[in-house]
């Protein structure tokens, strides 16, 4: 595969070359290093969600020094271990408002020009190479932590998922304008190792989205299950087409994933990955194939094992937790050079997640650790398994259920999202006729849209707040 080079990028309608990104990033480049010298101690950004967000990220991560990517929300900036003072944080002109905040924080904020003019000609900024990348866990649980990944394991899962999944070089890209996530990182690398396009699609903009999903220059879009839910539902400005590969790392409930592959003959794939240990698994199987209740097999050089312990693999079909040992896992929790890995087993990281393997190779999960819980009944309830008869009932297209704090003690309630159609009524029905009454949830309610956090997955506090409860202690 050819070394990396600058995508053109497609944002709010608007095509941008390779050599506009590239003026941007060399311009805000020297300013850096005019400013700071050439750094090797950390640095931070937080990425604003436009094509200049992109050319911010080639820029700082052509230097050497480790980059801390933060949230463009600053409550997230709290973080486990916390953000060494006097950290520069580098930013884009229009996220100048972040730097009083930064400074509240003990951070050093570094508020870029805004960029004029064609710039200075020179060669093509060397790309990717940076030691690594600090992203951060969700903090749907508890404070967002620090994960280092370097940048040749980076660079490395990337091409393993460009040759699974078979995108041509040259390939574009679709993904969402959050680019704070650790999937979205992944996906700006990718884009640089083909050498193709990126698009930036905004999230509530279906009528835009189904143009650029028509558009020939992309191969892959990073779905969500909602937006796939807005697609396979909304009115059609055009013909019917989307890329060939559409992927999603959440749950999809039948009818989502029945209309989706109605209307655009296209299935949703679903995959597996976490902060740790980079892509885990995917569906990568002719289109025919696809099974939407797993998310695939792991990728070459990726093993999985489930189980109590990766040496005492449960047999095919039973559920245990997940083990992961790959070649581009985390290098550690912290900021470099502080790095601790607490919990592997001879190179084993072992997940919070349960599921099973099958005899075939394919991966069904069957939600967290932690989703297990003993209710006030004494009973124990499998909340993702709670969740999944909720998404199953017709109407509903996601759904999360979390564990409450009661004055009579531990309960569960869940947040439904669905269209004005159903009522609670229809919901309470579909779930006494899928489970049994101990596992039903306390509390529920419907709403039109799941909160999400910025890599799109569900906010489990947020769903806990919109339930009116506090998480159990």
């Amino acid at each position: 595969m050819s070394p990396p080079t600058m995508p053109r990028v497609l944002a709010l309608g608007r095509w941008w070359s390779a050599d506009e990104l590239d003026a941007i990033a060399r311009r805000w480049r020297a300013e850096v290093v005019d400013r700071l010298g050439e750094p090797e101690g950390l640095i931070a950004t937080a990425l604003p969600a436009s094509v200049e967000g992109v050319a911010l990220f080639a820029a700082l991560l052509s230097l050497p020094s480790p980059l801390v990517l933060l949230s463009l929300d600053v409550r997230a900036w709290r973080t486990t271990p916390p953000l060494p003072a006097g950290l520069p944080v580098v930013l884009a002109p229009s996220e100048a408002s972040l730097g009083p905040a930064a400074a509240r924080l003990g951070l050093a904020p570094v508020v870029l020009d805004v960029p004029r003019g064609a710039g200075a000609a020179g060669p093509p900024l060397a790309l990717l190479r940076s030691a690594g990348v600090i992203i951060f866990t969700s903090g749907s649980t508890g404070p967002p932590r620090a994960v280092f990944r370097d940048t040749a394991g980076l660079v490395a899962v990337s091409r393993a998922r460009i040759a699974t999944l078979g995108l041509p070089p040259g390939g574009g890209i679709l993904m969402g304008v959050s680019l704070a996530s650790g999937q979205a990182v992944n996906h700006m690398v990718a884009a640089m190792l083909l050498g193709g396009s990126l698009g930036l699609l905004e999230a509530l903009d279906h009528r835009a989205a189904l143009d650029a999903l028509a558009r020939p220059e992309f191969q892959f879009w990073r779905a969500t299950p909602h937006f796939a839910d807005v697609l396979g539902r909304c009115a059609l400005t055009g013909p019917a087409v989307a890329p060939p590969v559409c992927a999603l790392s959440s749950p999809v409930t039948r009818s989502v994933y029945g209309a989706f592959l109605d209307r655009f003959g296209v299935p949703l794939r679903q995959t597996y990955s976490s902060s740790e240990t980079g892509l885990i698994a995917v569906d990568a199987g002719p289109a025919a194939l696809v099974r939407r209740e797993t998310v695939g097999r792991p990728l070459p050089r990726v093993e999985v094992v489930v189980g109590e312990h990766p040496g005492s693999p449960e047999p095919p079909g039973a559920p245990g937790r997940i083990w992961v040992r790959s070649p581009w896992q985390m290098a550690g929790y912290g900021f470099p050079p502080a790095l601790e890995r607490s919990g592997a087993v001879d190179g084993w990281w072992p997940t919070r997640d349960l599921g099973a393997l099958d005899a075939d190779g394919y991966l069904t999960l069957a939600g967290r650790m932690d989703d297990a819980i003993r209710t006030r009944e004494n009973r124990l309830v499998n909340l993702s398994q709670v969740a999944t008869a909720l998404r199953e009932i017709p109407g509903v297209t996601d759904a999360v259920v979390v564990p409450l704090d009661s004055a009579a003690g531990v309960t569960f309630g869940a947040v439904v999202q669905c269209g004005p159609e159903l009522t609670l009524a229809d919901v309470r029905r579909g779930v006494a006729d899928a489970l049994p009454s101990w596992s039903w949830p306390r509390s529920l309610r419907l709403v039109p849209a799941l909160p999400r956090l910025q890599n799109g997955r569900a906010d489990r506090r947020g769903c806990i707040a919109l339930l009116g409860a506090t998480t159990p202690s």
